[in-house]
């Protein structure tokens, strides 16, 4: 800095005829000149990379930070005719069933639905005409609030859902209590999708969690309505 300073502003105005020094007067300033015009380029390009860099980042990692989960639904009837399908899923839900109807192309009417694939195909084989089928919520590059929330609802809600519904169903608690337990899920449910990223998912969740029971049907089959529409509603939501 002290070299650049005595070129440009400190040369004294009595040497100023004399060539030499004159021309070494302009070899610092020179040089300086191209110096900063070196450090501009590389402030522009550190700009460049703070601004894009970000954006650019997130598509190469490629691994999904949800790992996917497939579940079973347990269908005691199918129908292509939807006046049909109503009164096979009221039957279902009088019979303690979710009644929920799942549309693939025919109208699947959803009784429970499983982690096991054992489970449903047992069920299955043991009622008439019942089937199932497998429905993934697919993995996903999604962001952190996302993967909060689809941890906890194919985790910890899943199984608290399914524990209040099949302890109801063995008689081994209340209905005030195994719909307390569904409530309490829901709510935690909804505080998790608060933080999502996906609006499309946030939607879906906060619908499931905000469904109110209907006075026609038990506690038990809407437990088991609220668990079939959270699962399909997480598998459209990222299909």
């Amino acid at each position: 800095m002290k070299e650049y300073e005595s070129g440009a502003y400190l040369v004294s105005r009595r040497y100023r005829n004399r060539k030499p020094e004159r021309y070494k007067s302009r070899r610092p300033r020179k040089a300086a000149g191209v110096l900063i015009a070196v450090l501009l380029l590389l402030t522009a390009g550190i700009c460049v990379l703070v601004v894009f860099l970000p954006k650019l980042s997130v598509p190469t990692s490629g691994a999904p930070s949800f790992k996917g989960k497939t579940y079973y639904l347990l269908a005691t009837a199918k129908a292509t005719d939807r006046a049909q399908a109503s009164v096979a899923a009221q039957y279902a839900a009088e019979r303690g069933g979710a009644g929920y109807i799942y549309n693939d192309g025919n109208y699947h009417i959803i009784a429970a639905v499983y982690e096991r694939e054992a489970d449903a195909k047992t069920l299955a084989s043991m009622n008439a005409d019942s089937h199932y089928f497998a429905l993934t919520i697919p993995p996903s590059a999604c962001g952190a609030g996302d993967k909060r929330a689809l941890e906890y609802l194919t985790g910890e809600w899943f199984q608290t859902v399914s524990a209040a519904a099949t302890e109801l169903d063995r008689g081994n608690i209340t209905e005030s209590a195994a719909e307390h337990a569904l409530s309490v899920a829901c709510r935690r449910l909804y505080d998790c999708a608060d933080g999502a990223e996906s609006a499309r998912f946030k939607r879906a969740v906060t619908a499931v969690c905000e469904y109110v029971m209907p006075q026609s049907v038990t506690v038990l089959s809407y437990i088991r309505y609220v668990q079939t529409y959270a699962v399909v509603a997480a598998h459209i939501a990222f299909a």
